[in-house]
Protein backbone atom coordinates (compact mmCIF):
# COMPACT_ATOMS: atom_id res chain seq x y z
CA UNK A 1 0.00 0.00 0.00
CA UNK A 2 3.11 2.39 0.87
CA UNK A 3 4.37 1.75 -2.26
CA UNK A 4 1.22 2.42 -4.20
CA UNK A 5 0.88 5.44 -2.37
CA UNK A 6 4.10 6.93 -2.86
CA UNK A 7 4.42 5.90 -6.61
CA UNK A 8 1.33 8.16 -7.22
CA UNK A 9 3.11 10.74 -4.75
CA UNK A 10 6.07 11.01 -7.16
CA UNK A 11 4.01 10.73 -10.40
CA UNK A 12 1.50 13.74 -9.44
CA UNK A 13 4.69 15.92 -7.31
CA UNK A 14 3.73 18.96 -8.57
CA UNK A 15 -0.03 18.15 -7.84
CA UNK A 16 0.87 16.94 -4.43
CA UNK A 17 2.72 20.48 -3.62
CA UNK A 18 -0.04 22.69 -4.74
CA UNK A 19 -2.67 20.89 -2.83
CA UNK A 20 -0.09 20.92 0.20
CA UNK A 21 -0.07 25.06 -0.31
CA UNK A 22 -3.95 24.98 -0.73
CA UNK A 23 -4.23 22.91 2.32
CA UNK A 24 -2.28 25.40 4.60
CA UNK A 25 -3.90 28.95 3.03
CA UNK A 26 -7.00 27.60 2.94
CA UNK A 27 -7.11 26.09 7.22
CA UNK A 28 -5.53 29.71 8.03
CA UNK A 29 -8.10 31.60 5.86
CA UNK A 30 -10.70 29.65 7.42
CA UNK A 31 -9.81 29.53 10.76
CA UNK A 32 -9.20 33.46 10.81
CA UNK A 33 -12.74 33.58 9.77
CA UNK A 34 -14.17 31.36 12.20
CA UNK A 35 -12.08 33.46 15.07
CA UNK A 36 -12.10 32.33 18.53
CA UNK A 37 -9.73 32.59 21.51
CA UNK A 38 -7.74 30.18 23.96
CA UNK A 39 -9.22 29.19 27.43
CA UNK A 40 -7.35 28.33 30.55
CA UNK A 41 -9.20 26.19 32.75
CA UNK A 42 -7.12 24.47 35.35
CA UNK A 43 -9.33 21.34 37.31
CA UNK A 44 -8.13 18.57 39.02
CA UNK A 45 -11.60 16.32 39.19
CA UNK A 46 -11.67 13.37 41.96
CA UNK A 47 -8.42 15.28 43.94
CA UNK A 48 -8.02 16.77 47.44
CA UNK A 49 -7.33 19.87 46.02
CA UNK A 50 -10.28 20.30 43.45
CA UNK A 51 -12.40 19.47 46.37
CA UNK A 52 -11.42 22.00 48.21
CA UNK A 53 -11.07 24.51 45.62
CA UNK A 54 -15.20 23.76 45.22
CA UNK A 55 -15.83 24.45 48.59
CA UNK A 56 -14.14 27.94 48.97
CA UNK A 57 -16.18 28.48 45.47
CA UNK A 58 -19.38 27.68 47.15
CA UNK A 59 -18.70 29.57 50.39
CA UNK A 60 -17.73 32.71 48.44
CA UNK A 61 -14.48 32.57 49.71
CA UNK A 62 -12.82 32.47 46.20
CA UNK A 63 -13.86 35.95 44.92
CA UNK A 64 -10.66 36.73 47.32
CA UNK A 65 -8.36 34.34 44.81
CA UNK A 66 -5.85 36.43 43.01
CA UNK A 67 -4.56 39.98 44.41
CA UNK A 68 -2.93 42.46 42.37
CA UNK A 69 -1.62 46.10 43.92
CA UNK A 70 -1.71 49.63 41.89
CA UNK A 71 1.23 51.18 43.45
CA UNK A 72 1.45 55.24 43.49
CA UNK A 73 3.84 57.80 44.39
CA UNK A 74 3.38 61.36 44.36
CA UNK A 75 5.27 64.42 44.90
CA UNK A 76 3.27 66.53 47.05
CA UNK A 77 2.11 63.58 48.91
CA UNK A 78 -0.61 60.79 48.38
CA UNK A 79 -2.94 63.19 50.01
CA UNK A 80 -2.96 66.04 48.12
CA UNK A 81 -6.03 66.92 46.61
CA UNK A 82 -5.63 66.11 42.71
CA UNK A 83 -3.61 63.26 43.59
CA UNK A 84 -6.38 61.36 45.97
CA UNK A 85 -9.50 62.71 42.99
CA UNK A 86 -7.26 61.28 40.53
CA UNK A 87 -7.03 57.78 42.22
CA UNK A 88 -10.19 57.57 43.69
CA UNK A 89 -11.67 58.47 40.01
CA UNK A 90 -9.58 55.12 38.50
CA UNK A 91 -10.62 53.04 41.57
CA UNK A 92 -14.25 53.64 40.28
CA UNK A 93 -13.75 53.07 36.41
CA UNK A 94 -12.31 49.77 37.30
CA UNK A 95 -15.13 48.64 39.63
CA UNK A 96 -17.39 49.95 36.41
CA UNK A 97 -15.22 48.04 33.69
CA UNK A 98 -13.66 44.88 35.42
CA UNK A 99 -17.04 42.23 37.09
CA UNK A 100 -16.08 40.61 40.27
CA UNK A 101 -13.28 42.68 41.48
CA UNK A 102 -12.96 44.49 44.76
CA UNK A 103 -10.45 47.33 45.98
CA UNK A 104 -9.00 47.76 49.17
CA UNK A 105 -8.44 51.85 48.63
CA UNK A 106 -5.88 53.56 50.42
CA UNK A 107 -8.21 56.30 50.83
CA UNK A 108 -10.74 54.06 53.13
CA UNK A 109 -10.36 53.08 56.87
CA UNK A 110 -9.75 49.65 55.77
CA UNK A 111 -6.69 50.68 53.98
CA UNK A 112 -5.65 53.68 55.96
CA UNK A 113 -2.15 51.56 56.60
CA UNK A 114 -1.23 51.29 52.90
CA UNK A 115 -0.01 54.63 52.96
CA UNK A 116 3.64 54.46 54.05
CA UNK A 117 4.05 55.84 57.56
CA UNK A 118 7.65 56.91 57.24
CA UNK A 119 6.90 58.04 53.52
CA UNK A 120 3.25 59.60 52.51
CA UNK A 121 4.35 59.82 49.30
CA UNK A 122 4.07 56.37 48.80
CA UNK A 123 0.65 54.31 48.38
CA UNK A 124 -1.10 51.48 47.34
CA UNK A 125 -4.74 49.87 46.37
CA UNK A 126 -5.11 46.20 47.02
CA UNK A 127 -7.34 44.73 44.42
CA UNK A 128 -9.07 41.36 44.53
CA UNK A 129 -10.46 39.18 42.24
CA UNK A 130 -12.42 36.60 42.06
CA UNK A 131 -11.25 33.63 39.93
CA UNK A 132 -11.55 33.49 35.88
CA UNK A 133 -9.71 32.18 33.12
CA UNK A 134 -5.92 33.26 32.66
CA UNK A 135 -6.59 35.01 29.80
CA UNK A 136 -9.46 36.82 30.90
CA UNK A 137 -7.26 38.09 33.80
CA UNK A 138 -4.69 39.23 31.13
CA UNK A 139 -7.18 40.94 29.24
CA UNK A 140 -8.29 42.76 32.69
CA UNK A 141 -4.84 43.75 33.33
CA UNK A 142 -4.28 45.25 30.06
CA UNK A 143 -7.88 47.22 30.68
CA UNK A 144 -6.47 48.60 34.23
CA UNK A 145 -3.22 49.82 32.79
CA UNK A 146 -5.10 51.48 29.95
CA UNK A 147 -7.51 53.20 32.70
CA UNK A 148 -4.01 54.26 34.56
CA UNK A 149 -2.38 55.33 31.69
CA UNK A 150 -4.99 58.41 31.23
CA UNK A 151 -4.00 60.08 34.71
CA UNK A 152 -2.26 62.93 34.07
CA UNK A 153 -1.29 64.40 37.11
CA UNK A 154 2.00 66.58 37.65
CA UNK A 155 4.40 64.31 40.31
CA UNK A 156 2.39 61.43 40.31
CA UNK A 157 3.81 58.15 39.22
CA UNK A 158 1.08 54.85 38.85
CA UNK A 159 2.82 51.40 38.39
CA UNK A 160 1.23 48.12 38.56
CA UNK A 161 1.83 44.86 40.87
CA UNK A 162 0.65 41.30 39.88
CA UNK A 163 0.99 38.45 37.42
CA UNK A 164 -2.15 39.94 35.87
CA UNK A 165 0.38 42.58 34.62
CA UNK A 166 3.37 40.69 33.38
CA UNK A 167 3.91 40.77 29.76
CA UNK A 168 5.96 37.78 27.77
CA UNK A 169 8.78 39.75 25.61
CA UNK A 170 9.23 37.33 23.64
CA UNK A 171 6.61 35.91 21.16
CA UNK A 172 7.45 32.92 18.71
CA UNK A 173 11.10 34.02 18.53
CA UNK A 174 12.53 30.80 20.25
CA UNK A 175 10.76 28.50 17.52
CA UNK A 176 12.71 30.69 15.21
CA UNK A 177 16.12 29.88 16.91
CA UNK A 178 15.42 26.30 16.79
CA UNK A 179 14.43 26.23 12.95
CA UNK A 180 17.71 28.19 12.02
CA UNK A 181 19.72 26.11 14.26
CA UNK A 182 18.30 23.30 12.55
CA UNK A 183 18.57 24.21 9.54
CA UNK A 184 22.97 24.86 10.48
CA UNK A 185 22.53 21.07 11.39
CA UNK A 186 21.14 19.83 8.40
CA UNK A 187 23.29 21.89 6.04
CA UNK A 188 26.51 20.84 7.58
CA UNK A 189 25.21 16.99 7.52
CA UNK A 190 24.12 16.76 4.28
CA UNK A 191 26.08 19.43 2.42
CA UNK A 192 23.99 20.18 0.10
CA UNK A 193 20.81 23.62 0.23
CA UNK A 194 18.21 21.44 -1.51
CA UNK A 195 18.88 18.04 1.09
CA UNK A 196 18.50 20.51 3.53
CA UNK A 197 15.37 22.38 2.42
CA UNK A 198 12.99 19.15 2.36
CA UNK A 199 12.95 18.37 6.25
CA UNK A 200 12.58 21.91 7.34
CA UNK A 201 9.61 22.39 4.63
CA UNK A 202 7.65 19.41 5.34
CA UNK A 203 8.17 20.40 9.07
CA UNK A 204 7.07 23.76 8.57
CA UNK A 205 4.33 22.36 6.32
CA UNK A 206 2.80 20.58 9.01
CA UNK A 207 3.48 22.78 11.76
CA UNK A 208 1.65 25.49 9.94
CA UNK A 209 -1.39 23.39 9.13
CA UNK A 210 -1.10 21.96 12.77
CA UNK A 211 -1.59 25.48 14.13
CA UNK A 212 -4.39 26.16 11.53
CA UNK A 213 -6.54 23.46 12.48
CA UNK A 214 -5.86 24.08 16.03
CA UNK A 215 -7.05 27.64 15.61
CA UNK A 216 -10.53 26.20 14.58
CA UNK A 217 -10.77 23.91 17.86
CA UNK A 218 -9.91 26.12 20.17
CA UNK A 219 -13.26 26.90 19.69
CA UNK A 220 -14.98 23.59 20.70
CA UNK A 221 -12.05 22.62 23.41
CA UNK A 222 -10.55 24.65 26.22
CA UNK A 223 -6.89 25.01 25.46
CA UNK A 224 -4.39 27.36 27.06
CA UNK A 225 -2.54 29.99 24.92
CA UNK A 226 0.15 27.78 25.30
CA UNK A 227 -1.24 25.34 22.64
CA UNK A 228 0.60 26.83 19.45
CA UNK A 229 3.99 26.41 21.22
CA UNK A 230 3.72 22.81 22.05
CA UNK A 231 2.75 22.24 18.93
CA UNK A 232 5.48 24.23 17.12
CA UNK A 233 7.57 22.58 19.79
CA UNK A 234 7.04 19.46 18.79
CA UNK A 235 6.55 19.38 15.32
CA UNK A 236 10.00 20.94 15.00
CA UNK A 237 11.70 17.66 16.26
CA UNK A 238 9.49 15.35 15.26
CA UNK A 239 8.95 16.83 12.01
CA UNK A 240 12.01 17.42 10.83
CA UNK A 241 13.66 13.93 12.43
CA UNK A 242 10.78 12.39 10.28
CA UNK A 243 12.16 13.56 7.18
CA UNK A 244 15.80 13.41 7.49
CA UNK A 245 14.75 9.10 7.84
CA UNK A 246 13.70 9.10 4.46
CA UNK A 247 15.71 11.76 3.00
CA UNK A 248 18.92 9.81 4.16
CA UNK A 249 17.15 6.55 3.00
CA UNK A 250 16.22 7.81 -0.09
CA UNK A 251 20.09 9.67 -1.04
CA UNK A 252 21.38 6.37 -0.09
CA UNK A 253 19.16 4.79 -2.91
CA UNK A 254 20.14 7.13 -5.32
CA UNK A 255 24.11 6.48 -4.67
CA UNK A 256 23.14 2.74 -4.83
CA UNK A 257 22.05 3.28 -8.66
CA UNK A 258 18.05 3.06 -8.09
CA UNK A 259 16.36 6.11 -10.52
CA UNK A 260 14.34 8.75 -8.49
CA UNK A 261 11.17 6.77 -8.77
CA UNK A 262 12.21 3.99 -6.87
CA UNK A 263 14.87 5.77 -4.80
CA UNK A 264 11.54 7.45 -3.60
CA UNK A 265 9.27 4.23 -3.17
CA UNK A 266 11.85 1.81 -1.26
CA UNK A 267 12.32 5.02 0.57
CA UNK A 268 8.74 5.09 1.66
CA UNK A 269 8.69 1.55 1.76
CA UNK A 270 11.55 1.30 4.60
CA UNK A 271 12.00 4.14 6.05
CA UNK A 272 8.50 5.72 5.62
CA UNK A 273 6.91 2.37 6.99
CA UNK A 274 9.14 2.56 10.63
CA UNK A 275 8.47 6.57 10.52
CA UNK A 276 4.78 5.97 10.55
CA UNK A 277 4.78 3.34 13.26
CA UNK A 278 6.60 5.75 15.43
CA UNK A 279 4.56 8.57 15.01
CA UNK A 280 0.82 6.36 15.54
CA UNK A 281 2.92 5.53 19.06
CA UNK A 282 3.70 9.09 19.86
CA UNK A 283 0.10 9.75 18.75
CA UNK A 284 -1.13 7.35 21.40
CA UNK A 285 1.21 8.72 24.16
CA UNK A 286 0.43 11.82 23.58
CA UNK A 287 -3.17 11.16 24.01
CA UNK A 288 -2.43 9.62 26.88
CA UNK A 289 -2.52 12.64 29.28
CA UNK A 290 -6.36 12.60 28.90
CA UNK A 291 -5.82 9.89 31.60
CA UNK A 292 -4.35 12.45 33.56
CA UNK A 293 -8.01 13.95 34.57
CA UNK A 294 -6.26 17.83 34.19
CA UNK A 295 -8.60 19.54 31.74
CA UNK A 296 -5.71 21.95 31.00
CA UNK A 297 -3.93 19.18 29.39
CA UNK A 298 -6.83 17.46 26.90
CA UNK A 299 -6.30 20.46 24.60
CA UNK A 300 -2.88 20.33 24.58
CA UNK A 301 -2.93 16.68 23.65
CA UNK A 302 -4.92 16.47 20.64
CA UNK A 303 -3.68 19.80 19.24
CA UNK A 304 0.12 17.87 19.13
CA UNK A 305 -1.44 14.53 18.21
CA UNK A 306 -3.22 16.37 15.18
CA UNK A 307 0.54 18.27 14.46
CA UNK A 308 2.20 14.31 14.59
CA UNK A 309 -0.56 13.48 12.06
CA UNK A 310 0.22 15.95 9.21
CA UNK A 311 3.80 15.05 9.73
CA UNK A 312 3.48 11.86 9.29
CA UNK A 313 4.10 10.28 5.60
CA UNK A 314 3.88 9.82 2.65
CA UNK A 315 1.30 12.26 1.97
CA UNK A 316 3.77 15.14 0.95
CA UNK A 317 6.08 15.75 -2.24
CA UNK A 318 9.15 13.89 -1.07
CA UNK A 319 10.95 14.33 -4.47
CA UNK A 320 12.11 17.62 -6.01
CA UNK A 321 12.35 17.68 -9.59
CA UNK A 322 13.60 15.12 -11.88
CA UNK A 323 16.62 17.22 -13.43
CA UNK A 324 17.47 17.93 -9.74
CA UNK A 325 17.60 14.29 -8.95
CA UNK A 326 19.35 13.27 -11.87
CA UNK A 327 22.15 15.60 -10.81
CA UNK A 328 22.32 14.88 -7.18
CA UNK A 329 22.11 11.38 -8.62
CA UNK A 330 24.84 11.69 -10.67
CA UNK A 331 26.79 12.81 -7.98
CA UNK A 332 26.40 10.62 -5.89
CA UNK A 333 27.27 7.73 -7.54
CA UNK A 334 30.03 8.70 -9.37
CA UNK A 335 32.14 7.85 -6.59
CA UNK A 336 30.91 4.17 -6.71
CA UNK A 337 32.08 3.91 -10.59
CA UNK A 338 35.52 4.60 -10.13
CA UNK A 339 37.47 0.80 -10.09
CA UNK A 340 38.44 -0.10 -6.72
Amino acid sequence: MLERIARTMYRRRRLVLVAWIALLIGTFTLSNAIGGAFHTEFKLPGTESQAVFDLLQKSSFRDRQVQAQIVFKADHGVNDAAVEQAMKKLFGEIKSQIPNVTIVSPYSQAGARQIGASNPDIAYAELNFADRSNEQFADDGQTIKDLGSTIHVPGLEVEFGGDMFATNPINGGTEAIGILAAMIILLLAFGSVLAMGLPIGTALFGIGTGIAIVLMMRNFLDMPDFTTAAVAMVGIGVGIDYALFIVTRYRENLAAGLDPERSVVRSIDTAGRAVLFAGSTVVISVLGLWLMKTSIMRGVSIAIAIALVLLRPPARPVAETGTEHERERGALAQPSAQPA
